[in-house]
């Protein structure tokens, strides 16, 4: 307030700020700078240019003049031309050429076809007993988890009874004779003062 009532024209002024930048200015500003360098190197080298031999425009007509006449000239000699005979001879080089060239190759005597056909061989029957052995062992496995899926659906009391029918079955036809040569056979003295 104080600045107010000592400069009162000064606070009539619209306030604005004073430090305006032209809009896109930063966006532009790396353009600009290489342009100001490049003008001034430009400046640095304007005793560099262009030169060219002293009477050249004097003489430039006679130049391009004989160059035409030269081009003309060296054109009207260069030309198409054929060996003496060629006509004479063309029909008898053509058939020569056509009839009797007949070449024939053989695939069994290249080497690299051979081993080629060794190679695929080779893979189609190793991809073969591969393939075979891993369907043998996906087979092996199917039937081994159906007759463990089997085992699985047996009643306990099923397998106690076959168990007990099976004991009784065996002391009921055994003898003591065919038992004591039963033991002798299969046990050693050793197995048996152990056991007893």
């Amino acid at each position: 307030m104080e600045w107010e009532n000592e400069a009162p024209q000064l606070a009539k002024l619209e306030r604005s700020n004073p430090f305006t930048v032209p809009t896109n200015y930063f966006g532009e500003l790396q353009e600009r700078i290489n342009q100001s360098v490049f003008m001034s190197s430009l400046e640095k080298t304007t005793n560099a240019g262009f030169a060219t031999p002293p009477n050249y425009f004097e003489n430039l007509n006679e130049q391009i003049i004989s160059k035409a006449k030269l081009s003309t000239f060296v054109n009207a000699q260069q030309g198409f031309s054929v060996p003496d005979g060629y006509f004479d001879q063309l029909q008898q080089s053509i058939t020569a050429k056509t009839i009797n060239h007949k070449k024939v190759v053989k695939l069994w005597h290249q080497p690299l076809f051979k081993y080629a056909v060794a190679a695929c061989l080779v893979i189609a029957s190793t991809t073969g007993w591969f393939a075979n052995q891993q369907y043998q062992s996906r087979q092996l496995r199917k039937t081994e988890l159906a007759k463990e899926q089997l085992l699985y659906d047996i009643d306990e009391s099923v397998i106690i009874e076959y168990v007990q029918e099976a004991q009784l079955g065996k002391t009921a036809n055994v003898t003591d004779s065919e038992m004591e040569a039963y033991i002798l056979d299969n046990f050693s003295t050793t197995d048996l003062s152990n056991n007893l």
